[in-house]
């Protein structure tokens, strides 16, 4: 379905902008071209969302919190609600737990277009109260948490134990999920991807020359720039999610794509709304592909003083050949396990902790089956279905299912979302054809 979506406002934003060019190629004010960018924005939207949930798109509106705080006037909003009437022009408030998305508009995106975005979004952050957070917040928060460091969401006890890096981590990825969501779209601009790499990573460059700048790090970057054809995506797990890595850039926090950007604005938009609302995730569609993406930034945290944290960046240069190769989406599979991970698997999610430093059954386990423990965590640890944490495992997983086929050959997978069902009536499906 969401495919379906995404092109159809392709090709409707195409259509608009060429309406838009002919009627008003004549107009050189700013301010009148501006406007007509930040009404087609509303209308694509508009186009996008729900039924029933009360959503709207609005303009030139203001976000405020329970301590009165207001932000700066923003270009577009997705919310909830009506809002309220300011006292002064035709002006709207709509309280933070009633913003959805807060899109900045450019008709034309290069590097200095780029940064005063990043400044105007980041008037957000004024408003953003942790008190304010609803319920959905801690369910994105332990799914985007359990999908980037491959560990389940601590307690309050165990984050006493954090290291610094797990402390900042975990605080970035709770803003993450509380903030709304941040997005930047600009018609024009820079024409290829390369384009719009060089120069974001150019006027970055440029910002930090000196030194560590407040308000860039990774929680300041919006979610998503749209710039023509190309984006950059914020790899924060909602819904984007590379794993960290054992790297010393161990985030990669931005990467980069060129085609269906509406396709990736329309899939942070219905994630954060089927948290909220808590509506199913076949409005996804039923293919669960993993969508692929070009690495452009990563990031570790750097220590400055006694009191204080930074960021170090580093960016991964690719050429105008590497950038044209399509970007393949990988489908989803299921992990192919052995009789021995199996059981392993199956007595975890009966129990759902082994502490498999001290369990007597476990070592029993490993010495009747002739097994290097440590050998055989790790395969399980790569499977993504299970974590380690302090000596004790659990599920990383929240419906583990498993499939025995006629071959003889044991599967094992997450069907949350009904992936491992989609899976095999499809393969199943397929083989009757042959």
């Amino acid at each position: 379905m969401i495919n379906t979506v995404a092109e159809f406002l392709e090709q409707f934003k195409q259509f608009a902008l060429s309406k838009i060019e002919e009627e008003d190629k004549d107009i050189k004010h700013t301010v009148a071209i501006g406007d007509n960018f930040e009404g087609l924005t509303a209308e694509l939207l508009g186009k996008a969302i729900f039924k029933d949930l009360n959503l709207r798109m609005v303009e030139r509106s203001f976000i405020y919190n329970d301590s009165g705080v207001i932000s700066d006037e923003l270009d577009c909003l997705l919310v909830v609600g009506n809002g309220q009437k300011m006292s002064f022009a035709n002006r709207y408030k709509y309280h933070i737990n009633d913003v959805i998305a807060v899109i900045q508009v450019k008709k034309n995106l290069y590097a200095n277009d780029i940064d005063s975005s990043h400044h105007n979004l980041r008037s957000i952050f004024d408003v953003s109260e942790p008190r304010d957070a609803e319920p959905f917040v801690g369910r994105l928060l332990r799914d985007a948490y359990r999908l980037l460091t491959s560990k389940e969401l601590p307690t309050r006890e165990r984050r006493e134990r954090f290291t610094d890096r797990e402390n900042i981590i975990y605080h970035y990825l709770m803003m993450e999920a509380f903030h709304p969501l941040r997005i930047v779209l600009g018609y024009y601009g820079y024409t290829t991807e390369y384009g719009l790499r060089e120069g974001f990573i150019k006027k970055l460059e440029e910002v930090v020359k000196e030194g560590p700048v407040r308000g860039y790090s990774p929680g300041s970057f919006p979610s998503l720039y749209i710039c023509g054809n190309s984006t950059i995506i914020k790899n924060n797990g909602m819904p984007m999610g590379i794993p960290f890595t054992d790297d010393e850039f161990y985030f990669p926090v931005l990467t980069s794509s060129s085609g269906k950007p509406m396709y990736h604005l329309l899939e942070l938009i219905w994630t954060r709304l089927s948290y909220k609302f808590g509506i199913s995730s076949n409005i996804f569609g039923n293919d669960h592909d993993i969508e692929a993406a070009h690495p452009f930034i990563s990031c570790k945290e750097k220590k400055i003083n006694e009191d204080n944290w930074g960021w170090e960046f580093i960016y991964h240069p690719l050429t105008r050949k590497q950038l044209s190769v399509p970007l393949v989406a990988k489908p989803w599979a299921p992990i192919e396990v052995d009789k021995n991970q199996y059981t392993f698997l199956h007595v975890l999610s009966r129990q759902g902790t082994i502490d498999i430093v001290a369990d007597k059954q476990f070592k029993k386990f490993i010495e009747v089956n002739s097994l290097d423990a440590d050998q055989f965590i790790k395969s399980l640890l790569e499977t993504k279905l299970i974590y380690v944490d302090e000596g004790k495992a659990g599920l990383l997983v929240d419906e583990l299912h498993t499939v025995f086929c006629p071959d003889g050959k044991v599967y094992a997978g997450e069907n949350k979302s009904g992936e491992m069902a989609s899976y095999f009536l499809k393969k199943w499906a397929e083989e009757k054809k042959e």
